[in-house]
This record gives structure tokens, sequence and C-alpha cells, in this order.
């Protein structure tokens, strides 16, 4: 046996594996035995065909898998033990040519073209600086949350005449180019809606007012915002059938409900924060307040985490093997990626690793290790999140460890869980190593900030 490491650059290298009889013979013999064994071949008892048959038979075919199984292990073993680090996985050689005829010869070459992973040093250190926004909750953000709360809360009453924050229940049926009812067409559908939602401006004017029993012709486009997710829920059809509606409906109102702000009493404690937790309406305002502080800390992380992110970015600059990857994109996920896009979406990708490159090397550096309590403790809060996604804001904790561990006997999601862990340790060192530089900011300009970065970005 004979392999061959050739490194034409700093990123990319071919390697050859060249095998003899005697490297793969005895593999190929023991493969035929066991085939023997297990053959059931008519004229023949089960396990005791003649070999020479078996060989005849499938000879080939189990020689072809054995010398590329023993190639393929061969050429992981001396990357393990030369310590090259390569990136997605080897591709038969486009510029060396590999010799496996196994027709006509018992010597074979296997070459394999290598994307090796750049070397670059981790370049954050204490002698960097991010800012670190101290979000400030004076008294009328807490007064807004309770007015907020209180409509959460309150209860919803029937109204004669429509105002803007008002919930709005009508009859829909499609129309036709004539403005009379489709053939076939969508027709009373009961869709709700509110008018201090509808983004035209003309629109929203002329769904205030209106009584039970009043009949209007709009556009069911404008009316929830061109949101095919919305116009498909709301009508119940496929979000592929949106596209085939008619955009305009006679809606006939058949309710008007409005909600009635909830009392600043302990049955609105109760409700927000538990029975019997706060018992006055000043302990109330300081839970309030302490609960807004500690969502609004959470949102600095998390800008702190993404500029942390772009520093990361911004100080590590190396290439990629590039024309490797392309070509085991393709060859890889084709269901994705073809030559009319590759170059497109091939800079997303590239992104991605140079991240996960990154956020690597602050693992060693910093003695990362995700253990399986970070993973649990990262399903939680995942769960957590999902649950409040869909309105559940206090989930009961057994049902969302439940859930969780349901969700930790799926290999993919224990993936998933595993990254997110390793990203958040990697993250907590770095901001334990560079320096904070605080600034106190109110709420409304943080939000500005944070809108300002991204239309940047």
């Amino acid at each position: 046996m004979e392999l061959n490491f050739n490194k034409t650059d700093d990123l990319h290298a071919t390697l050859t594996v060249a095998l003899g009889k005697e490297d793969y013979n005895d593999a190929v013999e023991k493969q035929l035995k066991k085939s023997q064994k297990q053959m059931s071949i008519k004229g023949f008892r089960p396990g005791h065909a003649p070999m020479g048959m078996i060989k005849s038979m499938y000879g080939k075919s189990i020689l072809a898998e054995e010398i590329n199984k023993i190639a393929s292990q061969k050429l992981f073993d001396y990357l393990k033990e030369n310590n090259i680090d390569i990136l997605a996985q080897p591709l038969p050689s486009a510029s060396v040519k590999s010799d496996v005829d196994i027709e006509n010869k018992q010597d074979f070459t296997f070459a394999f073209d290598l994307g090796l992973a750049p070397r670059f040093e981790f370049n954050i250190s204490d002698k960097d600086t991010v800012d670190y926004y101290v979000i400030s909750v004076d008294d009328a953000e807490v007064d807004k949350e309770i007015e907020s709360l209180t409509m959460r809360f309150g209860e919803m009453s029937p109204v004669e005449v429509s105002e803007e924050k008002d919930i709005v229940y009508v009859d829909m049926t499609e129309l036709d180019e004539n403005n009379t009812p489709k053939e076939n067409g969508l027709d009373n559908k009961n869709v709700s809606f509110t008018p201090e939602l509808v983004k035209n401006e003309a629109l929203k004017a002329s769904l205030i007012g209106l009584k039970k029993g009043d009949e209007i012709t709009l556009n069911i486009f404008e009316l929830l915002n061109d949101n095919v997710t919305v116009i498909s829920s709301s009508l119940g059809i496929d979000k592929e059938a949106v596209a085939e509606i008619k955009p305009m409906f006679k809606c006939v109102v058949t309710e008007i409900s409005r909600r009635k702000a909830a009392e600043v009493n302990q049955d609105l404690f109760n409700k927000v924060m538990g029975e019997g937790v706060v018992t006055s309406e000043e302990d109330f305002r300081t839970k309030i307040k302490e609960n807004l502080e500690s969502y609004y800390k959470g949102e600095s992380e998390h800008h702190l985490e993404h500029m942390i992110g772009h520093l990361m970015e911004e100080k590590h600059t190396f290439q990629l093997p590039d024309s490797f990857l392309k070509r085991w994109l393709l060859s890889s996920k084709e269901e994705h990626y073809n030559e009319q896009n590759i170059d497109e979406r091939y800079g997303k990708e590239a992104k991605v690793l140079k991240d996960v490159l990154i956020r690597e090397k602050a693992a060693q550096l910093f003695d990362v290790k995700v253990e399986m309590q970070d993973i649990e403790e990262a399903s939680i809060g995942y769960t957590l999140s999902m649950f409040r996604n869909y309105g559940l804001q206090n989930p009961d904790f057994e049902l969302v460890k439940k859930f969780s561990d349901d969700s930790l006997k799926k290999r993919e999601f224990v993936e998933q869980m595993n990254d997110i862990a390793l990203r958040r340790k990697v993250f907590v060192a770095i901001r334990n190593t560079v320096k904070l530089n605080e600034k106190p900011i109110t709420i409304e300009a943080f939000y500005k900030l944070i809108e300002e970065h991204n239309h940047q970005h």
C-alpha cells in the first residue's frame, strides 16, 4: 500500500491511495465466505453453494465494495495520524485520475481531492471594547405596560359602531371582474380583523364607523397587508391557492367587539403574577418594573451577542477552499444547488462555515466544553421560548420539561441544542474577555439604534 499526500496550496490537496492484492485479498476472501454462508441458491443447500459460483456471481461487486471501503478508511486514518483538518467530505479528484479497473487489474489507485481547513489565530482579547447598553425603565414605561396588561386581560363586549382598535367580524364572498359573486368562488367566509392593523390608510379609514349589517367591498390583500399566511389562514385555504383568488370581496359585518380594560385590582394581580404573589398596587408596579428590567436586560444581552458576532467576523479574515466547497455542494446537495445558482448561494454557506470555524477556535482557546446539562438547559430555554411564541406566557414547568425531554430523544434536536449551548458558552467566554463600555440609554433610543444598525447591515 502506498499513500501520497500532495498539497497544491494552503487550502487544497490531493491524496492518492494505491492498493495491491495483499492489501485487500484477506478482506475480500472473508466477505466471500460470509456471503457463501448466507446465500440460498437453487440446487444447493442453503450456505453450501460452491465458492467458485459465489465468486463468479458476486466476486466483482464484493471486490469493488471492499477496496472502496479500505481506501476510504486509509484516507481518514492518514488524516487523523497527521493532524490534517479538512472541510466537508473528500471528493474524487478532478486533476488526478483514479485507476480502479477491477475487470483487468489487481492493483488499484484512488485519488481524492481535499478541502483543507484554514489556519488562523483567534484575534479577540481584552484590548477589544464593545458597547453594552444599560436600558432604563422609568415610571412612564411601567404605566404603559400596566395599561397594556389591563387591555390584554380585559373582557370583550359587543358594540354598535367600530373604532380603530375594535375587532370586526364579517362574512366575505369572492367577487369576479364585474363585482358579482364569482362562480365556484369563496363564499360566506367568516373573517375577523382590527382596523388599527391595516396599513392602507384609506382602507383603514373606511373600516371605522361600521355597523352590524353594513355591506362593503374591499381588497382582501390590502385588508390583510399582503400576508399570504394570514390570508390563507383567514379564508381556510392553502397558501398556494392564495395567488389564484380574486382580490375583491363583498363583506357583510356580522359583529363588532371591543375589549374593555380590566380594573387594576387583586384579580388582575393574580392573573398576571399568579395567585397571591402580590397584594397591593405598589408591589404590582415593583414586580412589573423588575420584569421589564429583566426583559430589557435580555434584549441588551442579545444585542451584545450580536455585536460580538460582528467583532468576531471583522477580526478574522481568512480564505476558504471555495472551489472545492462549491464542487462539494453541487455533488452533495443537488436539490438546492446547481451551476446556475451556486455562485449566488455559496456566499451564505461560506459565512456560516466561517462563523463555525471562528467559534470552534474560540471554544478551543477558552477550553469551552458542552456537557449534557448545557444541552438540557438550552432545550428548556428553546422550548419555553417556543411556548411563549404560541401565546403561553407562563406555561407549567413540568409541561415544558416533558416536551423538552421528548424532543431530546431525537438526534437532530440534540445536535441543534449542542450548537446553541456551544454558541452561548463561547459568547460568555468572549463577553468576559473584552472590555464592556456601558452606556445608559432609553428604551426608545435603544430600539432606534437597533433599527439603524439593521438598516446598515
